[in-house]
């Protein structure tokens, strides 16, 4: 008897694991909430449009912060428009190996990005090892510089 529940439950596994869709997807999002797909030009052309909603919206990796982990960057076919996508304490670290890859980011889009980036200058300048030459250049782009994302998760594009 426990040979054959065994057997199925290797069965049973075997069968789900063959459901894998080639996306790899880290989540910590609580509930189970609904984020709309918004194309990286339509976010760039109306930001405000989008403000305090979930969202998900695919980029390239341009940084991953090498202090923290937690802040991350993606652009879309302009590579001077960066979104700058920040993860919450709860979250994992995002992993050095997102740079240069093409990802899908959900989390709700928020406007307080000048406190965290005088945060993280500061922060740069006493430690020295992390500059974040890509937050400056975040600043001084023409759209979606006082913007950020509170990630819920991500999936990488194959």
């Amino acid at each position: 008897m426990i040979k054959k529940i065994f057997s199925l439950s290797i069965i049973a596994l075997l069968v789900l694991s063959c459901g894998n869709k080639g996306k790899k997807e880290v989540s910590q999002s609580p509930g189970g909430s609904k984020s709309v797909k918004v194309e990286f030009a339509s976010l760039v052309a109306n930001p405000s449009e989008y403000v305090g909603k979930t969202i998900s919206v695919e980029g390239k990796v341009v940084h991953v912060c090498t202090m923290s982990g937690k802040k991350l960057f993606i652009t879309g076919e302009n590579p001077d428009v960066r979104l700058y996508v920040q993860a919450g304490e709860e979250m994992p670290k995002f992993p050095m190996e997102l740079l240069g890859s093409e990802v899908i980011v959900e989390g709700i889009l928020t406007q307080p990005v000048a406190t965290a980036m005088a945060g993280e200058e500061g922060m740069a300048k006493t430690a020295g090892a992390d500059t974040c030459e890509t937050a400056k250049a975040l600043a001084s782009q023409p759209a979606l510089s006082d913007l950020m994302m509170i990630y819920n998760k991500h999936s990488v594009v194959k």
